[in-house]
């Protein structure tokens, strides 16, 4: 269900309304948000919310089964008879251990079957049993379910840190279903950590920020997917990397850096309307952007794209795997990296944008270690702001040149792109909005959190029902910019 339709507001308008209702009676309201969440996911295939229950009761079930009582038989000090206590309650570790494989196996199976049954579709002799039986397995036709990723990580959060911190809360299954089918989150995220929902589902009283803010983020949401993302993937990137032989190499550049811009524009357009949604429910999700092209170095640049995702991988992958204290960082640092792209997908491409982003950051953090034995000079001031402006150009054209091998279908696809665009061929032309439009995303990064903060403060002052008004007005001018239909948000591909 996308947000930006009109089914999105007629399923959202009750939930809202009958949510803040409902929320001086803990126990109904949190039946209440589940059942929101199921029917919102049952929208994208009824057939998947049997998947949603099952990852929701191995992480509920793998808590419960974590903790057992160790009892002794020891002599009482007053009769001296011998009493059976428990001395301490023990953690088991093998439930957290199944969990996580199951959990990886569901999405191996998801992502990578429909992958290995062409490769190995192309690899039979047609005339051979296994290839029949193949092509009657149905295996060739699995569609990866909306938001599996997603709610799969939420799930494994709240299984490894109860693991972790054995004085958290345990919840009830109904509890631990609300919070993996938060329909806010469910599709693309942001990823919630546990401790970060749980510790908002119980009542509380609504602030005046709820409504101002969360109108603010869903007109910034709308205004970036609707209008910026929809303009250049209709008008550019989708036709450039569906046929980018068709195209002038000037175009095909300005392609690159328009997917960098669209997909920004997408993703963070997403992420402002989840925001948005979920703070009109009276719930703060964590922040996922901050400005990401404005970065100096690749580092910075994970610390402010897809803020949670990155945490996550930090948390739960990079440093189990040893992070910077035990073994190689540069490798553990490679290997995560290249984790993260194949978690977006199972060709060529993903895993060469995954690897080549580690490198890079490997290549940071060398360069970090290196420039500790200089922080005794004194440049210039002109030496730093060039090394900076240098920074940010190196940066961001490294950025735009690996969207290139998220953005294409296949790595010979990419290659095709990133030929034509060296190759100085002639084509098709560029719409000159493009540029226009890349540019003011640009320029967003640095004045875009300004301008948010100052609307948000100027629309607090105004009475609810003007700022209600004020929402419809500047709502209905975003989508009337945007063309007939709006595309599906990126991420839901993942």
């Amino acid at each position: 269900m996308n947000f930006v339709t009109t089914i999105f507001v007629l399923f959202f308008l009750p939930v809202l309304c009958l949510g803040w209702a409902l929320r001086s009676k803990p126990l109904v309201y949190r039946y209440f948000i589940t059942a929101a969440g199921l029917f919102f996911y049952a929208y994208t295939g009824v057939e998947y919310v049997l998947l949603l229950l099952t990852v929701a009761l191995l992480n509920w079930g793998c808590v419960r089964l974590r903790e057992h009582d160790e009892w002794h038989e020891l002599p009482c000090p007053h009769c001296g008879d011998t009493v059976k206590l428990c001395v301490k309650r023990g953690y088991k570790r093998w439930p957290l251990v199944v969990c996580i494989i199951l959990h990886v196996l569901l999405l191996a199976f998801y992502k990578y079957a429909e992958p290995l049954f062409l490769l190995l579709n192309d690899a039979l002799n047609p005339d051979s049993t296994l290839h029949a039986w193949l092509l009657e397995s149905g295996m060739g036709d699995i569609v990866l379910p909306a938001g599996l990723s997603f709610y799969t990580f939420m799930g494994l959060s709240y299984s490894i840190d109860a693991y972790r911190n054995p004085e958290l809360p345990r919840r009830s299954f109904t509890e631990v279903l609300a919070y993996v089918s938060f329909f806010p989150t469910i599709l693309a995220g942001p990823i919630m950590r546990s401790h970060q929902f749980f510790g908002q589902l119980d009542a509380r009283p609504a602030e005046g920020s709820d409504f101002s803010e969360g109108m603010s983020y869903i007109l910034s949401g709308m205004f970036k997917k609707v209008v910026l993302a929809t303009y250049l993937s209709q008008q550019l990137v989708d036709p450039l990397f569906a046929s980018p032989d068709d195209f002038s190499s000037a175009a095909i550049l300005v392609g690159i850096y328009a997917y960098t811009a669209q997909i920004y524009c997408d993703f963070s357009g997403y992420t402002d309307l989840a925001i948005g949604i979920a703070r009109l429910m009276g719930f703060r999700l964590p922040a996922n952007f901050a400005s990401p092209y404005r970065s100096l170095n690749l580092q910075e640049f994970w610390r402010r794209w897809h803020i949670t995702l990155s945490q996550w991988l930090r948390d739960y992958l990079y440093i189990p795997l040893g992070g910077s204290r035990r073994g190689n960082r540069y490798v553990n640092l490679t290997l995560t990296m290249v984790i993260g792209g194949l978690w977006h997908g199972s060709g060529l491409n993903f895993l060469i944008w995954g690897f080549f982003h580690g490198i890079g950051l490997v290549v940071v953090h060398a360069w970090h270690r290196l420039k500790e034995r200089w922080s005794h000079l004194s440049l210039p001031r002109w030496v730093r702001v060039a090394a900076v402006v240098g920074a940010w150009a190196l940066t961001i054209h490294s950025v735009a040149l690996l969207w290139v091998f998220f953005r294409a279908k296949t790595f010979t696809d990419a290659c095709a792109v990133l030929r034509g665009a060296i190759a100085g061929q002639a084509g098709e032309s560029y719409p000159p909005a493009a540029l226009f439009i890349i540019a003011l995303v640009l320029l967003l990064q640095w004045v875009g959190p300004w301008c948010y903060n100052r609307f948000a403060a100027l629309q607090a002052r105004l009475p609810w029902v003007v700022q209600a008004l004020l929402f419809g007005l500047l709502g209905g001018a975003v989508l009337s910019l945007g063309p007939e239909g709006v595309l599906p948000f990126i991420y839901f591909d993942f």
